[in-house]
């Protein structure tokens, strides 16, 4: 069964997952919290308006870290790597966004 899984051993796979998880968070807490009410361009457009939308992009990285722990109880350090390249790409892009603006 293990050998099975190793073909998830890849930086990609954990780069892939660790972008896609905060993307798919903060999507969810729009359906859960916001959908009914207000389309999803205007909820992203007023989140940048009052400077809100990478400091709620920041929370949703948060999901990552129980990934992250998951894969290395699994020994998977490969795919580790990959969430932790996940992380540093949403810091800086958060951090070019402030620069920014």
């Amino acid at each position: 069964m293990k050998n099975k899984l190793l073909i998830f051993n890849k930086i990609y796979v954990g780069l892939l997952l660790g972008l896609a998880l905060p993307v798919l968070t903060f999507y969810v807490y729009f359906l859960i919290r916001h959908h009914q009410e207000i389309s999803f361009e205007f909820f992203i457009s007023m989140l940048h308006k009052y400077r809100l939308l990478f400091k709620v992009v920041s929370l949703c990285v948060l999901v990552n870290l129980p990934m992250f722990y998951g894969f290395i109880q699994l020994k998977f350090w490969q795919t580790s790597k990959g969430i932790v390249m996940a992380c540093f790409l949403f810091a800086f892009a958060v951090a070019g966004y402030q620069l920014i603006t």
